[in-house]
């Protein structure tokens, strides 16, 4: 009885063996490795920082040129416009321009409280444009804000 199991149990070994070794063959050949060559040193041992990049970050623009150009980085300024009272019920609109020569590329807009809510927000021109509605039953203000780029 004793020499059965130990028949048994070698055969196990066996059949898990060969399962095991041709699913690290077959990973091989698909061109999978699950694991590093032994004897590889890795991290520390093979003079690289652990967690650390051996490479230096770059800027991927996805289908655009391999390096930015100088003039994609232009400076962005900021512009604030004035506060506009929106009447209880009314809609309200507030329009902040560019400065000459520069274009709106982003923006939006301020409200003065929590019952004033922004409907609208986009640009024209060389302006940004906010839309709001009042909803409370006092005078709320609105206000537009335009990041601008020169042309």
């Amino acid at each position: 009885m004793a020499r059965m199991k130990s028949l048994v149990l070698t055969a196990l070994a066996v059949a898990v063996t060969g399962v095991l070794a041709t699913g690290t063959v077959a990973a091989v050949a698909d061109g999978k490795p699950s694991h590093k060559p032994v004897g590889e040193p890795v991290g520390e041992l093979a003079g690289k920082p652990v967690g650390k990049p051996n490479v230096k970050p770059t800027v991927v623009v996805p289908h655009g040129p391999a390096a930015v150009s100088p003039a994609l980085m232009a400076a962005h300024d900021q512009v604030v416009g004035d506060w506009i009272d929106v009447a209880p019920g009314d809609n309200g609109v507030a329009i902040v321009s560019c400065p000459s020569g520069e274009v709106p590329t982003g923006g939006g807009g301020q409200t003065s409280a929590f019952r004033i809510f922004v409907t609208d927000s986009y640009a024209t021109d060389n302006s940004w444009v906010v839309r709001g509605t009042n909803t409370g039953t006092g005078t709320e203000s609105i206000r537009a804000t335009a990041v601008c780029t020169a042309l």
